[in-house]
């Protein structure tokens, strides 16, 4: 699980483990991975393990991977979720600093494609693997604050990210998806996400719908999500 310790990622640890999977969480901080044992009350004898890595870059990618693989003490994986990013506030697009563009795809979409390209090799032949990416609803149509103008591009970025990568694998095993929300997800014990915005429920309700996919048949597909009652359809 890449980005286990943001809203969206907490809530697949919990069902995964839940699920009886044996759960790496990757995160950036080791900070954020002890409080992410204390929400989600994970016990001694669960199966979960903490590694601090990021995909900055190259290296870091391939460093990030050799440390999931020493989790996991040589045992295969079998899904990956990657749950990176966060959305930008910027300018207006011609008032943006060229800097703050970069930025923004390097968290969000450049460090999607470096778990994909450390991951995927090892996933191809491996019946039943997934690779799930994340999304949202801004990629299908206009922000409604033109300072949200970048993650309308980042979440369309990763949605065709999302069939690039199916057509590489079309013969292969594994199956890449993207999960698109189109719907403010709260954090465990919260009720508005992370710009503020009141939520209906919380990343428990939606993580069954990650759990289905990972199980499920989909391939290449970008599974847009426009209710918790949507993602507890597909998780059921």
């Amino acid at each position: 699980m890449l980005g286990a310790t943001g809203v969206v990622g907490s809530g697949v640890v919990r069902k995964f483990l839940d699920a009886g999977a044996t759960v790496v969480g990757v995160s950036r901080s080791a900070a954020k991975l002890e409080q992410l044992r204390r929400t989600l009350e994970i016990g001694e004898a669960e199966p979960f393990h903490g590694v601090v890595a990021d995909f900055t870059d190259e290296e870091a990618a391939v460093a990030a991977r050799q440390a999931v693989d020493e989790a996991l003490g040589g045992r295969p994986i079998d899904h990956v979720v990657s749950v990176q990013g966060f959305v930008n506030i910027v300018q207006v697009p011609t008032a943006t600093a060229l800097d703050d563009v970069k930025g923004a795809f390097d968290d969000g979409f450049y460090n999607n494609l470096l778990a994909a390209k450390v991951f995927l090799p090892d996933l191809k032949p491996r019946a039943g693997s997934s690779f799930t990416l994340v999304s949202g609803g801004l990629a299908h149509f206009p922000p409604p604050n033109p300072k949200l103008w970048l993650a309308t591009i980042k979440n369309a970025a990763v949605n065709a990210l999302t069939f690039a990568l199916a057509a590489e694998t079309a013969s292969d095993e594994v199956r890449v998806n993207t999960i698109c929300i189109h719907f403010s997800v709260a954090a465990i014990g919260g009720e508005r996400n992370g710009l503020g915005i009141p939520a209906e429920s919380n990343t428990l309700r939606l993580a069954p719908a990650f759990l289905a996919v990972a199980r499920g048949t989909q391939k290449g597909q970008v599974i847009c999500l426009k209710s918790f009652a949507e993602a507890e359809h597909l998780g059921s």
